[in-house]
């Protein structure tokens, strides 16, 4: 007897629910409108939903997001979800009224709530229509516990991930036909070359795809493309994010014999990019949603002493890059360190002489907040030759390093400085790079301590920065980076952006 389960999965939508009018990537709407539900048929996210574009901004303080995001995903017919990292980003209120809300079930073995309110299970067996049993089961990454505010954890424990998985996997199997991991994190080795990816427990999938036996992993948080393939008798996957992408998966059962316990199981997929329209029946409760977002984008914040050009991701790197200084700016403003770092997104964007709300939110899309660290001088060269690492040459000539493009484009693991001046020798080999480190004109002391402002994104040592880790706790500000900008423009009508650090490549 041959059975047939259809699953949608989408992941990392990070709140891009409408589509962007320029004809771009997809979005969470038009992933929508190609799902087709039956009773043989579930939908499935993996996580990272509430936070990341100007859109949840809005809705929050419109406080209209529990009310918005879960009627969309319902009306989408979503049956299962899991929690990423960026869901915990707003506390465990906001978090508690998005889940209460949602009539889809969230499924996160390794999330436990001391309180015992939140509706998170570890997992689910669903009987289809067909009579197949689906055994369900989400993860989050781990590293929550590193990235995330203490007091957005209050009365929470987000557990060893790999273990959960185990243990969760241990109890449904028995009672189901088809064993299912929405798993948010990725794959910490190339699945082509084997070369590591990653240090830590972030992204654990490989690990999952040698140890455990799951029929199928749906994997996010990493934002990459990955077709659908077999491992190890395991099938994975992972989609690009912001609603780009949807999976559509089949997964065959065919019972060898009507008294036989044994079975087959065979898994295809594709990765779609959404080309549908709105669908109706939400396009008109939706469009005032649309148009207030739209209004509220166009409100100009401040403005700046001349426009902010756009520029190419090397040339940015190379010659500085003024949307950065911007930040910095900020950042010293804020703390009053002795330097500043910032990393900037992965295409090139800029503000207009007039920042209007919804650019610059585009242009700095995460709420981190800034954080100072106290770092020695062989703790800067080693973030710095981190920051070398971003080049390489080809016929002579600097250009980007695979190592920030595959297999995950990351441009935003570089970091731009300011109050520092440095020297990289292109010449010599990665991680003797740095020749020479200026920290307000003056060379870097042997035993002097400096303090250095960033997120508290980079000061957790993600993204290559292990360095970090070794410094003395973080001096915390409150607020966030977005609302920063926001009151430093305020402060500073018609504001100049200076560049306060320089680079010189020798190559």
């Amino acid at each position: 007897m041959r059975r047939i389960l259809n699953i949608y999965y989408t992941s990392d939508t990070h709140g891009h629910l409408f589509p962007s009018g320029d004809g771009r990537g997809g979005s969470m709407l038009q992933c929508f409108g190609e799902f087709q539900k039956d009773g043989n048929t579930l939908i499935l996210d993996g996580g990272d939903t509430i936070q990341g574009a100007p859109l949840i901004k809005y809705l929050r303080e419109k406080n209209q997001l529990e009310e918005v995001l879960p009627r969309a995903f319902a009306q989408a017919g979503y049956d299962y979800f899991t929690l990423g990292n960026h869901d915990f980003n707003y506390g465990r209120e906001k978090l508690k009224g998005f889940l209460d809300a949602m009539e889809a079930g969230c499924l996160a073995a390794n999330v436990k709530d001391l309180r015992g309110e939140l509706p998170v299970k570890a997992w689910t067996v669903r009987t289809l229509e067909n009579g197949l049993r689906v055994g369900i089961c989400g993860v989050v990454t781990d590293c929550v516990n590193l990235w995330e505010a203490k007091e957005n954890l209050a009365d929470l424990q987000v557990t060893d991930a790999f273990e959960a998985a185990r243990q969760a996997l241990d109890e449904m199997k028995p009672a189901c036909d088809v064993t299912i991991c929405i798993y948010h994190g990725g794959y910490e080795s190339d699945l082509e070359t084997g070369e590591w990816l990653c240090q830590g427990n972030e992204n654990l999938a490989c690990r999952m795809l040698e140890e455990l036996d799951f029929d199928l992993l749906l994997t996010a948080h990493q934002h990459m493309e990955v077709a659908g393939r077999e491992i190890r008798g395991t099938y994975t996957l992972q989609l690009p994010p912001n609603g780009a992408k949807y999976a559509r998966v089949e997964v065959a059962v065919e019972d060898e014999g009507e008294n036989s316990s044994r079975r087959s199981v065979e898994i295809s997929s594709e990765l779609i990019s959404p080309r549908s329209q709105v669908p109706e029946t939400m396009a008109k409760w939706l469009e005032p949603v649309r148009q207030g977002e739209a209004v509220w984008k166009e409100q100009v914040i401040g403005t700046l002493a001349r426009e902010i050009p756009a520029q190419e991701l090397l040339e940015r790197a190379v010659n500085g890059c003024s949307l950065a200084d911007l930040g910095n700016q900020v950042q010293l403003w804020i703390t009053g360190a002795d330097m500043a770092c910032i990393g900037m997104a992965n295409v090139p964007l800029g503000l207009g002489r007039q920042v209007k709300l919804g650019d610059m939110l585009r242009a700095f899309p995460f709420p981190n907040r800034q954080v100072v660290m106290t770092v020695t001088g062989d703790i800067l060269k080693a973030a710095l030759e981190r920051c070398a690492s971003y080049f390489d040459l080809k016929d002579g000539t600097p250009v980007i390093s695979e190592r920030f493009t595959k297999p995950k484009v990351e441009h935003y693991n570089y970091d731009y400085y300011a109050g520092v001046e440095y020297t990289i020798d292109l010449r010599r080999p990665v991680g003797d790079r740095v020749t020479e480190i200026l920290v307000k004109g003056a060379p870097v002391e042997e035993g002097k301590t400096y303090t250095l402002a960033m997120s508290d994104y980079r000061a957790t040592g993600t993204g290559g920065y292990e360095c970090f880790r070794s410094c003395p706790p973080a001096r915390t500000y409150p607020g966030d980076m977005q609302t920063s900008i926001m009151e430093y423009l305020k402060s500073h009508p018609n504001a100049e952006v200076t560049p306060l650090g320089k680079l010189h490549l020798i190559y």
